[in-house]
């Protein structure tokens, strides 16, 4: 009995000894040196990643509303353009018309010597914009676009009497026109003559 206690115990004890029963100890690992540069460049590197992508963000959203606004910019700027093209072209209208007050009333006429109706509307529509409307009366009921005299602007070719007279609307119930023979062009109230409707060019 005694000397299986003892063989017992010398094996326990090889074992123990044997490099293959080695165990790692704890004081071991803790004694092995850490690369704290290896961290900080990492933790440093990651700084710099989320500030780049801060940076790109606010970039984006900058671009971003630069852009929106240029083009609130650029279409008001041609609202204000479209606006302007069409008070120029009825200023240049009435201005040019008014220069003929005056100039008497010649059948067929259609130069400042002389202007029937039709005749000066279709002359100053030529001179002023550069449209050719038609000589006759007709013939400008024909080019145009009717529409009502509630609905005319400063301008338009104002019908009177089924066609048989014409004239330009120059807004506040007045006209200009080339009357009959033996008067001359001048502005005239509506109140006077009723408008059928208006042409617009």
């Amino acid at each position: 009995m005694f000397k299986k206690t003892i063989i017992v115990a010398a094996i326990i004890s090889g074992i123990g000894l044997s490099p293959l029963g080695q165990s790692v100890q704890a004081d071991q690992i803790s004694s092995q040196p850490i690369d704290l540069s290896s961290l900080t460049e990492l933790n440093n590197a990651s700084k710099s990643l989320n500030l780049l992508r801060h940076t790109m963000n606010n970039t984006v959203l900058s671009v971003s509303q630069e852009k929106e606004k240029q083009d609130a910019e650029k279409a008001a700027q041609s609202a204000k353009t479209i606006q302007g093209d069409e008070k120029t072209s009825a200023d240049k209208l009435i201005e040019l018309a008014k220069k003929y007050i005056g100039v008497p009333y010649v059948w067929g006429g259609s130069s400042p010597s002389g202007f029937d109706c039709s005749g000066f509307t279709s002359y100053v529509y030529r001179e002023a914009l550069g449209k050719e409307i038609g000589r006759t009366s007709y013939n400008q009921i024909g080019n145009g676009k009717k529409v009502t005299f509630a609905d005319a602007k400063v301008g338009d070719v104002l019908v009177f009497f089924g066609g048989s007279h014409v004239g330009i609307y120059l807004g506040n119930g007045e006209f200009i026109h080339a009357p009959k023979p033996g008067d001359q062009v001048k502005i005239s109230s509506i109140s006077g003559m009723t408008p059928d409707y208006a042409l617009e060019y």
